[in-house]
């Protein structure tokens, strides 16, 4: 096969990928909590609010993101597809204790909003809370591709969510900014952190995909490929809306005197 070929392959079936999940991402960002973060009306003390509960249930979304990645690249190689599973093992590097970062923001931003005299809880009591199911959910959806017989599907879980961080990212910033002030936007390293780095992990996400697609064509499989890459970044989307949508609701009780441990 010639390099044209090959680079009409290519696109052909991240095209049909692409089109697969684009209900999710319409979904996504049509969503009315996505839509406030990204707006003055959700107000200041509220968007404040958003960003503690962000951090605290972020942690459980965030600390195992290495481990589910490296253990994808392992059952990777255990199928048979050696190439996308040493590169998944490459990139879970990348990913170790970006937790780290939403605790420490976590911590920030509630002396902060203590400090400016608004009723906050202690970062220890918003780590203590049970999990939202939408944590859960996404937990689980990791480990199911990860068990399950397409294990290369974390490559689309990894492309949708680091994508966010590119596309959704900078409207958060700028209307945090905005409400809140500059200042405020160095509280939030996680955020700050990933709009920067994941500009280059969904570049090497989707070269993955390519690159993984065309050898698929090659054996006939491709078409099977890319149903099991759409079902995992769509249900990866959904699972990331939904945590962004409770933290949005939680957030609002919190800052309207309705949650215990806000004093």
């Amino acid at each position: 096969m010639n390099s044209s070929n090959v680079s009409s392959v290519m696109l052909t079936y991240i095209d049909r990928y692409d089109h697969g999940v684009a209900s999710a991402r319409r979904r996504f960002y049509d969503d009315q909590a996505i839509q406030l973060l990204k707006s003055p009306e959700i107000g200041a003390s509220h968007l404040e609010a958003f960003y503690i509960y962000f951090c605290a249930f972020g942690v459980g979304m965030t600390q195992p993101v290495d481990g589910w990645i490296r253990q994808a690249g392992e059952a990777c190689i255990a199928v048979g597809q050696p190439k996308l599973g040493k590169a998944l093992i490459g990139h879970a590097k990348a990913e170790a204790d970006h937790h780290l970062l939403m605790i420490e923001d976590l911590g920030r931003l509630c002396q902060r909003r203590k400090g400016a005299g608004r009723a906050a809880p202690t970062a220890e009591h918003m780590l203590a809370l049970d999990w939202p199911e939408s944590v859960h959910r996404y937990r689980r959806m990791h480990e199911v591709v990860i068990a399950g017989s397409a294990p290369y599907a974390q490559i689309a879980i990894e492309n949708e969510i680091e994508m966010l961080s590119v596309e959704l990212g900078p409207d958060l910033l700028n209307n945090a900014s905005a409400l809140l002030g500059s200042d405020f936007v160095t509280e939030l390293s996680f955020l700050t952190e990933h709009v920067e780095l994941d500009a280059g992990h969904t570049k090497f996400n989707r070269r993955q995909m390519a690159a993984f697609l065309e050898a698929q064509d090659s054996n006939g499989t491709a078409t099977k490929t890319v149903d099991a890459l759409v079902t995992a970044g769509t249900e990866a989307l959904d699972a990331y809306r939904a945590f962004l949508s409770d933290c949005v609701a939680m957030s609002g009780a919190a800052d309207a005197g309705s949650c215990e441990g806000w004093e």
